[in-house]
């Protein structure tokens, strides 16, 4: 009897459009069992239809990355239900297009609460359950702007330089543990998303 292929688990925030939706359906498409996070549900619903219509799995979760709590019992529901998650990317975002003069300091921190904890909260939740296995990967979505910041996305370009310094440190401590845990930061260009609606 033929052994039966396991199909990789995969968790993606900010699934629910633009390049997370890409995203999840990419690797649905290659037969991973996909876990979709973001706020809004009817946008998650349709998402989890795209999947299903191409003949893939995917669970869906209404949840603010922004929360830690709710990432941690999101893991724990994928891995009740599915078993170990492979793979974990982290690819929510919000922007604020305003000069810094008229930005409200609310908004800096919603930015920073999403764009920078978010991938911290779901970066720990990940680890917490690929680090005693001692494998697993992933991936922090940043942007080229993590490198360069611009007029009009102040708060957009210090999120994304906080992540880089994140990643770097992750990174060096799990080379230095020779951990098979992977992690990497693909700079992304702009890109035509729902992003600047």
């Amino acid at each position: 009897m033929e052994k039966e292929n396991k199909k990789d688990i995969v968790v993606i925030t900010g699934a629910s459009a633009g390049l997370g939706r890409a995203i999840a359906k990419e690797f649905a498409s290659h037969g991973a069992r996909v876990a979709l996070l973001a706020r809004g549900k009817g946008r998650l619903e349709a998402a989890k239809k795209e999947i299903e219509e191409m003949g893939g799995e995917a669970l869906t979760f209404s949840v603010d990355v922004a929360n830690a709590e709710q990432l941690d019992a999101v893991a724990s529901q994928v891995e009740e239900k599915w078993g170990p998650i492979d793979v974990w990317v982290n690819n929510a975002m919000v922007g604020v297009l305003s000069p810094v003069k008229e930005m409200k300091p609310e908004e800096y921190k919603r930015v920073t609460e999403v764009n920078y904890l978010g991938q911290v909260y779901s970066t720990l939740a990940a680890l917490k359950r690929m680090l005693p296995r001692d494998r697993g990967s992933i991936v922090l979505v940043g942007s080229a702007l993590a490198y360069r910041g611009i007029p009009l996305q102040s708060a957009y370009c210090a999120s994304k330089h906080a992540v880089q310094g994140f990643f770097d440190s992750l990174r060096t401590e799990l080379l230095h543990d020779k951990s098979n845990v992977r992690v990497t930061m693909p700079q992304l260009p702009a890109m035509n998303t729902p992003q600047f609606d």
